[in-house]
C-alpha cells in the first residue's frame, strides 16, 4: 500500500497591484504605512475648521466670510481635473502620484501654520505709510481680510492633496483586499478626529497659534514620511492625445473619454443624486436647531457621541465588513446601501422629535455611512480604469460640483417656499433612492461587461 503524501506547508499568498507584489508581512508594513498617511492628513483637515472662528474673532461678517468662500468654491475645483490628468500621466523616478503630494502638501501645511499670525503680519505692514494706505481699501476688517486670504491659498494647495492622495492608494494596495483597507483606513479618520475633538480643539480657546504650529508640524512629518516609505510601481506609457493639437488635445480627450461612455455617465448620475440629496442636510439642521429648539452644544454633544458610537462599530466590525465587500464585490453592494441610507433619512422624518430621538438616528446613519464610506473606496477601483483614474474621479466630482452649483440657488427658492424645513429629511431620502436605482443599473451595465470595463481612448 503507498503511503499517503505528507502535505507540504501551504505556499504564501502573494497579493499584487500593476508591477508591485506583496507577502503577507509586506502588506501590513504597507498598511501601516498608509494608516499614518491617513492620521496626518485627517489632523491637518481638521485644524482648518478654526479658519472661521478666527474670522470673526476678527470682526469679519458672515457675508464678508461667504463672498471669501465663494471665491476659493470657484477656483479650486479647476485644480482637481488639471492635475488628477497630469498625475496620470506623469512618469517618474519617484512615481506618478508622490511628486505631487511631496511637494503640495508641505506648501499646504505652510499656509496653514501661517493663518492665526495673519493679524499680526497685518499690524506689522500697517506701520508702513504705503501698506496702511492700501489697507485702507479693504472692503472688510484688516486682520480677518489677511486670514481669510491666507486660509485660500491654503485651500488651493490642499485642493492638489485632496485630490492625489486617494489615488495614491489605489495605485499601492491590491484590488482583493481595498474593502479590509478601506475600513482600516476609516477607522483611523474616526480615531484622528476624536482626538482631535476631545483633546486638541479645546486648547484652541485660549492657545490657537500653538495649536495650528503644533498640529501642523507633527501632522506635515508624519504624511511626508508616510508619503517617502511608501514605493509605486512602474507603469506603461500613457496614451498619446493628437487630434486637437498640441494646445486643445488634452482638454478634448479629457470630456471625450470621461463622458462619451453610457457605463460611466451612469456612475456619475448616481454620485450626482447623492450630492443633491446632501443639499437637504442644511436644512435639517434648521428643523433640529430652529424647529426643534435644539441648541448648538446639544448637535455637538450628539455628533460627539455618534462618533463614539461609529469608532466602536469600525473597531469591532469594520475590518468584518471590508472582507465581506472584498468577497462579494462593491459593486454589487452600492445599490443596496444607498436604499438603506435612504430608508434610515425617511423614518427620521417620522422618528426624530427631540434629542435622544435625534441621537438614535443619527447615530444609525451614521453607522450606515460608514459601511458605505467601505465599500465606496473599494467600488471606484473595481469600476474605472486604472490608467486614467485620477481623471474619472474628477470629471465625476466636476460633473456634480457644476450642477450643484446651478440648482443650489433653485433648492434655496423651493424651501423659501415650502416653509417646512422638516421636508429636508424626505429631499434627502428621496435623491437617496434614485441614486441607489442608478447604482443598480450601473451593476447591471458592469454584469453584462462581465467586469471589463471600457478605456476610453480619444485619440
Amino acid at each position: 500500500m503507498t503511503p499517503a503524501p505528507i502535505a507540504g506547508p501551504k505556499p504564501e499568498p502573494i497579493y499584487s497591484v500593476g508591477t508591485l507584489v506583496y507577502n503577507k508581512r509586506q502588506l501590513i508594513i504597507l498598511f501601516v504605512w498608509l494608516m499614518w498617511n491617513d492620521f496626518g492628513i485627517t489632523l491637518l483637515e481638521a485644524i482648518g475648521q478654526l479658519n472661521g472662528v478666527m474670522m470673526r474673532d476678527h470682526g469679519a461678517t458672515f457675508t464678508q466670510m461667504a463672498l471669501l468662500g465663494s471665491i476659493g468654491g470657484f477656483v479650486t475645483p479647476w485644480i482637481n481635473p488639471w492635475v488628477s490628468t497630469w498625475s496620470d500621466r506623469h512618469r517618474g523616478p519617484w512615481g506618478r502620484r508622490r511628486p505631487f503630494l511631496l511637494i503640495a502638501t508641505p506648501v499646504f501645511a505652510c499656509f496653514l501654520i501661517a493663518i492665526p499670525f495673519m493679524p499680526d503680519f497685518f499690524h506689522f505692514l500697517e506701520q508702513f505709510p504705503i501698506m496702511a494706505r492700501l489697507f485702507v481699501h479693504i472692503p472688510m476688517n484688516g486682520p480677518a481680510f489677511f486670514i481669510g486670504v491666507c486660509g485660500l491659498a491654503a485651500g488651493m494647495f490642499n485642493a492638489v492633496v485632496l485630490a492625489i492622495f486617494s489615488y495614491l492608494y489605489w495605485d499601492v494596495v491590491p484590488e482583493n483586499v481595498l474593502g479590509r483597507f478601506n475600513s482600516l483606513k476609516a477607522n483611523v479618520a474616526l480615531i484622528a478626529g476624536l482626538i482631535w475633538s476631545f483633546f486638541i480643539y479645546g486648547l484652541a480657546e485660549h492657545h490657537m497659534k500653538e495649536v495650528y504650529v503644533g498640529t501642523g508640524l507633527f501632522s506635515l512629518a508624519v504624511y511626508l514620511l508616510s508619503v517617502w516609505k511608501i514605493q509605486e510601481g512602474e507603469y506603461p506609457p500613457p496614451d498619446e492625445h493628437k487630434k486637437g493639437g498640441s494646445f486643445f488635445a488634452p482638454i478634448r480627450a479629457y470630456f471625450v473619454e470621461c463622458f462619451s461612455e453610457s457605463f460611466y455617465l451612469w456612475i456619475f448620475a448616481a454620485s450626482l443624486f447623492y450630492q443633491l440629496g446632501n443639499g437637504g442636510g442644511w436644512y435639517q439642521f434648521n428643523y433640529l436647531h430652529y424647529d426643534l429648539k435644539l441648541d448648538l452644544a446639544t448637535l455637538g454633544w450628539v455628533d460627539g457621541w455618534a462618533k463614539m458610537m461609529t469608532t466602536g462599530f469600525g473597531l469591532l466590525l469594520g475590518f468584518a465588513i471590508g472582507s465581506l465587500t472584498d468577497r462579494l464585490k462593491p459593486v454589487r453592494l452600492m445599490g443596496p446601501s444607498y436604499f438603506l441610507l435612504a430608508l434610515v433619512v425617511f423614518g427620521s422624518y417620522f422618528f426624530i422629535h427631540d434629542k435622544w430621538t435625534y441621537l438614535i438616528a443619527f447615530c444609525l446613519r451614521n453607522l450606515v455611512q460608514f459601511v458605505m464610506g467601505i465599500i465606496i473606496g473599494a467600488f471606484t477601483v473595481e469600476v474605472f480604469p486604472r490608467e486614467k483614474i485620477g481623471q474619472f474621479c474628477s470629471a465625476q466630482a466636476v460633473f456634480y460640483q457644476f450642477i450643484c452649483n446651478l440648482t443650489g440657488p433653485l433648492v434655496g427658492m423651493l424651501f423659501d417656499w415650502l416653509q417646512n424645513n422638516r421636508i429636508g429629511f424626505l429631499w434627502m431620502a428621496g435623491f437617496y433612492t434614485l441614486s441607489g436605482v442608478a447604482y443598480v443599473k450601473v451593476y447591471f451595465n458592469w454584469k453584462k461587461r462581465k467586469g471589463h470595463m471600457p478605456i476610453p481612448h480619444a485619440g
